[in-house]
């Protein structure tokens, strides 16, 4: 545990050095120790925060949530953790090299795809084999561009996106003093700066991955990956397998 926890505080000041320590056998398992206790301590923070703060307007929720609604919640979290690592991998290499602007506009559009898609199934667009076979056509380059990646660097850097959470969960106690106090204001600045930080120590750290990059192409990959993730997040609720209670839980806590 004191090694999870040294490995965890890396992320918070020094993102460089998170990602050199990623390179040694224990930080899988150490990210992946940060990650749990990350989920448990959030499962714990959103079962004692009130659900009208820092929205003094927000509706009654539909049903409890208890504990064991917010652990049904955090069950969600490793598939679209892993949802990220692959979304990252895979826009790392493609964005690592080439000619910027045409990389970006592609990538832009490679994400957009299965959002549109999905509006377009939901509302009858397109039928639902054509909705299938365009999402597996949107994931053929996806896995054609993912088998470029070396196997090598995909332990790396699922232990960096692992242990990154550690900044989260840093956040955690901060945003239950300002809870405890409902300052509104302080809540939504830990908030931002928690995902500020998280976002710059996630390009400063990728850059210095191996194997290095220029920092615009190690903070747009991430900056895709997390848009990705979201829209997953909607598709699924669009296509009813998410309630909309988990789907406010996971988007907004």
């Amino acid at each position: 545990m004191s090694s999870a926890l040294r490995f965890g505080r890396l992320f918070l000041f020094s993102p460089a050095k998170a990602a050199a320590a990623c390179a040694t056998d224990r930080a899988l398992k150490d990210s992946s120790i940060v990650y749990g206790l990350t989920l448990l301590a959030a499962a714990l923070f959103q079962y004692w925060k009130p659900y009208d703060f820092p929205d003094a307007a927000a509706a009654v929720p539909l049903g409890p949530q208890g504990f064991f609604f917010w652990l049904k919640v955090m069950l969600w979290q490793p598939l679209l953790m892993a949802a990220l690592i692959g979304f990252a991998g895979v826009l790392l290499r493609w964005l690592k090299d080439g000619w910027l602007p045409l990389k970006v506009a592609s990538s832009v559009f490679w994400c957009a795809a299965p959002l549109v898609l999905t509006v377009l199934y939901v509302k009858n667009g397109i039928p639902k084999p054509a909705f299938a076979a365009l999402m597996v056509l949107w994931a053929v380059p996806a896995f054609a561009v993912g088998r470029g990646v070396p196997a090598a660097q995909w332990r790396p850097l699922a232990a960096f996106l692992l242990g990154l959470n550690a900044i989260q969960l840093a956040a955690l106690f901060p945003q239950a003093v300002v809870t405890a106090l409902r300052w509104e204001g302080g809540y939504k600045a830990v908030v931002g700066v928690a995902g500020f930080w998280m976002l710059i120590g996630g390009a400063l750290g990728l850059k210095a991955l191996a194997p290095a990059r220029p920092l615009a192409r190690a903070a747009l990959p991430l900056l895709f990956a997390l848009v990705l993730q979201i829209v997953v997040v909607i598709a699924a609720f669009m296509l009813g397998w998410l309630p909309v209670e988990t789907l406010k839980a996971l988007l907004y806590g």
